[in-house]
């Protein structure tokens, strides 16, 4: 039985893969096994003295590994076929060989059958080892041969009953263990999500109270001082304060659909920029104060991704000219060259000021969302005198598999 063991053992894990060809193993080595046992004469178990060919136990024997094959889908009826075949052995004298069959039916019985089948199962065995005590006794009248039989009827009876209630019990606990992990895992995915959201709802909050106030605030001031009389000799600020506030309107459009973005609950929100609007964003840096040419080739359709970092890249370069340049003259360049977009902004200050301190995180930003895409990014000066600033940056024709753009956003939503 160790060998036999050993070698089932080996052969389901190293070996077979279905199902349904770990059934046909074990009905084909219980089939050898019962043959090399018949062989060496292991028959006659309740006949001391058999008559005839000990080959006469090979044919149940091949029938009880023949029902074998169906103990996985019919379990219960499997295990009634083998019980008459090993009725016909024993009437034969009985072999190990069927031992061996009704041992691997009993065992899948308790295995692979329902559970009231299986109440019922351990019912009967329990019975049959009553009545052997019953039978046994009313036979014998002897105590020794009665305990005996009653012990040979438990040890084949509730021994692989036994066996197959525990391998079904280890069998139950592992799927409630995997059934308790994916049931841990949704909830620790819902309450990720659930964060996210109240992070989501709070970044939105903040926005709106704080950020988009003040510049609610400057656009009504900018309004307000444009709404008294000119007087003579302003239109220069008067120009200014009309770009500040054709600025604070723009920045207040933008931050609500960020603002809605970032609401679960939010519906349709302004298209994000694109390069099809630098003509805009060029205009506004005229309004401020700043000399600016554009130049821009003729593009290849471009990923939205690339759009809009292109053009939040010119937007920062300018919005950065303006603070450190004021009163210069800006030089954009928007070209193709290689199957990559190259964006590059020259600046040069007309006049003598005091540098707008700055953390440098525009440049960070640029830097970020250039190479987010797969592209590159360049900033510093330009000539040894230190008079012009030069801002360039490479970016991908077509997005790489994989990459997360900086600030993109899907398509209809805002920046």
């Amino acid at each position: 039985m160790g060998v036999l063991a050993a070698v089932r053992h080996l052969w389901v894990t190293g070996v077979r893969g279905s199902e349904r060809a770990r059934d046909v193993s074990d009905a084909v080595l219980t089939l050898l096994a019962g043959l090399l046992l018949v062989a060496t004469g292991l028959v006659g178990l309740w006949d001391g003295d058999p008559d005839g060919s000990p080959w006469t136990h090979a044919l149940p024997l091949a029938a009880g590994c023949a029902v074998m094959l169906g103990k996985r889908r019919r379990p219960v009826a499997a295990l009634l076929a083998g019980c008459a075949l090993f009725a016909v052995d024993v009437a034969l004298g009985g072999s190990v060989g069927m031992l061996l069959v009704l041992f691997d039916l009993v065992y899948s019985a308790a295995l692979y059958a329902g559970p009231v089948a299986v109440l019922r199962l351990r019912a009967v065995s329990w019975a049959l080892v009553l009545l052997s005590l019953v039978l046994g006794w009313t036979a014998t009248r002897d105590l020794r041969v009665t305990v005996f039989l009653a012990l040979q009827t438990f040890a084949l009876l509730t021994t692989p009953l036994w066996w197959g209630l525990a391998v079904r019990g280890e069998r139950e606990l592992g799927d409630l263990a995997r059934a308790r992990a994916d049931d841990l895992r949704d909830l620790a995915d819902l309450r990720a999500a659930e964060a996210r959201t109240e992070e989501r709802a709070r970044m939105a909050r903040d926005l709106h109270d704080a950020v988009a106030g003040n510049v609610s605030a400057i656009a009504l001031h900018a309004e307000a001082a444009l709404a008294r009389p000119p007087a003579p000799g302003t239109d220069r600020e008067r120009a200014a304060l009309e770009a500040v506030r054709a600025a604070s309107l723009s920045s207040l459009e933008e931050m609500r659909a960020l603002i809605l973005l970032l609401r679960a609950d939010a519906g349709p929100v302004a298209a994000a920029p694109r390069l099809d609007r630098l003509d805009d964003l060029v205009a506004g840096a005229r309004a401020a104060g700043l000399e600016v040419s554009l130049a821009v080739a003729p593009l290849p359709p471009l990923p939205a991704a690339v759009e809009q970092a292109a053009y939040r890249v010119l937007q920062e370069a300018l919005t950065n000219a303006l603070k450190h340049a004021p009163g210069g003259r800006a030089e954009v360049t928007v070209e193709p060259a290689g199957g990559r977009l190259v964006l590059r902004v020259d600046s040069a200050a007309g006049r003598a000021c005091s540098a707008v301190p700055g953390a440098g995180l525009g440049l960070l930003t640029m830097r970020e969302r250039a190479e987010s895409l797969g592209g590159r990014f360049a900033a510093g000066w330009a000539d040894d005198a230190r008079t012009r600033w030069s801002v360039a940056a490479e970016l991908p024709v077509t997005v790489p598999v994989g990459a997360v753009p900086v600030g993109a956003v899907p398509v209809g939503a805002a920046p």
